[in-house]
C-alpha cells in the first residue's frame, strides 16, 4: 500500500466523543499520511464515513470504536479489499464476518475474564442491566449464561451487573443514588470521562481493563501497517503470515479487573485495585 493513505475513523463527536479524543492522541505523530473521518458511534453515519475513506485513497483503515459500526462499514471495507484494524471494537464475530484485524480482546475473552474473577473473590451477581445496545445486549447475555449456573458457596459479598455505553451506564448508577453499591461495568467504562460523570456518587465499580489498552491497541495497528509498508508487503498479507494473530485475533490481548471507589465528595476520589489473574 506504499503511497496510499490510513484511514482513522473514531466517535469524533456526538456523545461517544471521549473515545474520539483517545483516538486522535494515540495516533498523534504518526509519520504515515492518515486520512480522519467520524463515525459518531452510528452504524448509518458510519457507513458514510467509510465511503469517504474509501473515496479519499484509504488503503488501510483503523478504527471504529463501536462494534456496530465496525460491522456495518466493515463489509465495504471488505469489498473494497481494504483490511480494517480494530482498536476497540470487541464484537466477538467481526473477525470472520468482515475479515477484520482485532488488537483488543474480544468480548467473549471479557466476559470468562469477569467470570473468573468473581468466582475467585466469592462474589455473587444479583441483577443484570442493559442499556437496550446490541453491546449492552449481548454482554448481558453473556453473563446470565454464564454466571446463572454458578453457586458461590459463601458467597462475601453481591455485585449489580450495568451493561452498555459508559455515558448511559453513568446515567444509570446515577439514577439509582446508591452510595456503596458495586457495580459490575464493562469495558467501555474504562475511558477517562466516566469517572467524571461518577464524581460525588460514592459508587464502586469493578471493570475489566483491556491489556494492552485501546490507545496502545492504535498505536499497534500503526505500527503493525508501518511495518508492512517497510516490508513492501500488503497489509492483510502481513497480518496473515504473522505469528501475533490467529484467524485475524491479536493472540496477546486480554483484560485485568480493576476496583474503582468514588468519593461522595466531588475532587477526592481514590482507586483501589484488584488484578483478575
Amino acid at each position: 500500500m506504499r503511497g496510499q493513505r490510513v484511514g482513522v475513523v473514531g466517535p469524533l463527536t456526538g456523545p461517544r466523543a471521549a473515545y474520539g479524543e483517545w483516538l486522535r492522541k494515540a495516533v498523534q505523530g504518526s509519520s504515515l499520511p492518515l486520512i480522519w473521518a467520524d463515525d459518531a458511534a452510528d452504524p448509518v453515519v458510519a457507513v458514510a464515513a467509510a465511503r469517504r475513506l474509501l473515496a479519499g485513497g484509504a488503503g488501510v483503515v483503523i478504527g471504529h470504536f463501536n462494534s456496530e459500526c465496525a460491522r456495518s462499514a466493515g463489509a465495504l471495507y471488505q469489498a473494497a479489499g481494504v483490511p480494517l484494524l480494530l482498536p476497540a471494537a470487541t464484537a466477538p464475530d467481526l473477525c470472520r464476518t468482515v475479515g477484520a484485524f482485532r488488537l483488543c480482546a474480544s468480548e467473549l475473552q471479557q466476559v470468562i475474564t469477569i467470570v473468573d474473577y468473581l468466582a475467585q473473590v466469592y462474589t455473587q451477581v444479583e441483577e443484570f442491566w442493559s442499556d437496550g445496545s446490541p453491546y449492552g445486549e449481548r454482554l448481558a447475555s453473556a453473563l446470565q449464561q454464564r454466571l446463572l449456573p454458578m453457586t458461590l458457596q459463601g458467597a462475601s459479598q453481591s455485585v449489580c451487573a450495568l451493561m452498555g455505553s459508559h455515558v448511559a451506564v453513568a446515567a444509570e448508577i446515577r439514577r439509582r443514588a446508591r452510595p456503596g453499591t458495586v457495580y459490575l461495568v464493562p469495558d467501555d467504562c474504562v475511558v477517562e470521562e466516566f469517572g467524571e460523570l461518577l464524581a460525588g456518587t460514592g459508587a464502586i465499580t469493578l471493570c475489566p481493563h483491556a491489556t494492552p489498552d485501546f490507545g496502545d491497541c492504535a498505536r499497534m495497528a500503526l505500527r503493525f501497517v508501518a511495518a508492512a509498508v517497510e516490508e513492501g508487503c500488503a497489509v492483510r498479507e502481513y497480518l496473515d503470515a504473522h505469528a501475533d494473530f490467529d484467524q485475524g485475533q491479536y493472540r496477546h490481548a486480554g483484560y485485568i479487573m480493576k476496583w474503582h471507589e468514588y468519593s461522595i465528595f466531588p475532587g477526592h476520589d481514590k482507586g483501589r485495585h484488584h488484578h483478575a489473574t
